[in-house]
């Protein structure tokens, strides 16, 4: 049963389904030969408040969950502008002007 945030700094009390983040564990095939398991009916669920949730995630570590905190996001740098350069001038003006003609 869930009863407290999976962060074990945090004491939030779980309440309500729409506050914060549940998660759903099924073991790896490595954690159900570590464990001696022979079906996956080994699952776990943990709950994550709100504040915990937008900075961490719970993940398997070896035989058991862990909380691991969520790693920045890189965010690029953007590309630098490009130049502007005349591509043909006028000449580039009167081949578009002329493309529908048909009186050649």
């Amino acid at each position: 049963m869930l009863s407290k945030c999976a962060n074990p700094e945090c004491s939030e009390i779980f309440r309500y389904l729409h506050a914060g983040k549940i998660f759903y564990l099924a073991p790896t095939p490595d954690i159900q030969i570590a464990m001696g398991m022979q079906h996956p009916a080994f699952h776990e669920r943990f709950w994550l408040c709100d504040r915990c949730s937008k900075e961490m995630t719970v993940v398997w570590g070896g035989t058991q969950a862990r909380v691991v905190r969520v790693p920045a996001k890189v965010v690029p740098f953007p590309p630098a502008p490009a130049k502007k350069t005349k591509v043909g001038g006028r000449r580039s003006r009167a081949r578009a002007a002329s493309a529908g003609r048909e009186d050649r």
